[in-house]
């Protein structure tokens, strides 16, 4: 059995996984994405572009992606159409960090796809560069901000008026919202407070919007180019990618409106179901004060 890759965490369930297995593969009948629409910002490199890969083996109706350089958008594409020929793919350029951008990216994809948004990935985001609070540039902070932040904002107000009734809305996030201040991992302050920032922001929105699906997934870890300093993480990047597709399926529901590592055994959480789902569990809160 694999075990977290630090000390400081500690799983939910017994089983730690780092790479896919059976249970989250996308190919289950019982995780089928057929019918649906799905779109995903930052959907040409990393997870996005393998959670992207993963609907498409779900049977999913159409895979869009959406992201600023249109060579990685069309690797992706053809990546996307060799899982599922049958998916309709939609490579479309936008910017979540200026709102008329992904504004009109969303725009454009539901007329390409003639329908509505049943699953929106919010994934797009940046790893700002490591280093102590009383040293770092300002101008580091904003752009960390601008885009975690502000983009998940402006893709959640492009989003909402053209999601599908009965829409999903998943997150990714970053346990490094919730976690303390680790010795193995220091310098990356900027990055867990937008993370927290934006985890905040979503736990309103999911309140506002009770017609819409919200989970917040932390992915793993996964070396990708928004972690260039680590070229091979301990997670495959196929982890998130099929646990995702797991998260968007009925077997899932119980997951609503909570916090979930992709590291997590399926069958445990199911185990867990009611419990999970009636409690304050796997949410963000004050230690000690059910809230």
């Amino acid at each position: 059995m694999a075990s977290p890759p630090m000390e400081s965490f500690v799983s939910f369930t017994e089983a730690w996984h780092n790479r896919p297995y059976p249970a989250i593969s996308p190919t289950r009948p019982e995780v089928s994405a057929a019918g649906k629409n799905v779109v995903i910002t930052g959907g040409g490199t990393g997870i996005g572009q393998a959670a992207a890969i993963a609907f498409a083996q779900a049977g999913a109706k159409s895979v869009s992606i959406i992201g600023r350089r249109v060579d990685r958008l069309q690797t992706a594409g053809a990546a996307i159409a060799k899982a599922n020929p049958s998916t309709h793919v939609v490579l479309q350029t936008g910017d979540v960090a200026d709102r008329t951008s992904i504004e009109a990216a969303l725009g454009a994809i539901v007329a390409k796809i003639d329908g509505k948004i049943d699953i929106f990935l919010n994934n797009a985001g940046i790893l700002p560069k490591e280093g102590t609070v009383i040293d770092y540039p300002e101008s580091e902070v904003r752009r960390s901000f601008e885009i975690n932040l502000l983009g998940s904002f402006n893709s959640l107000q492009a989003f909402t008026p053209l999601a599908a009734p009965g829409a999903k809305l998943l997150n990714t996030g970053s346990s490094i919202g919730h976690w303390s201040p680790l010795p193995e991992v220091p310098g990356v302050w900027a990055y867990a407070a937008t993370k927290a920032a934006a985890l905040k922001m979503i736990e309103y929105y999911a309140s506002e919007n009770p017609k819409v699906h919200v989970v917040n997934v932390h992915p793993g870890i996964v070396g990708t180019e928004i972690n260039p300093n680590i070229p091979v993480g301990p997670d495959t990047v196929e982890l998130p990618a099929h646990f995702l597709v797991w998260i968007a399926s009925d077997e899932a529901a119980f997951l609503r409106n909570k916090f979930v590592w992709a590291n997590w055994d399926v069958e445990e959480l199911k185990a867990r179901a009611e419990e999970i789902q009636t409690s304050s569990l796997l949410r963000v809160a004050l230690n000690g004060v059910d809230m």
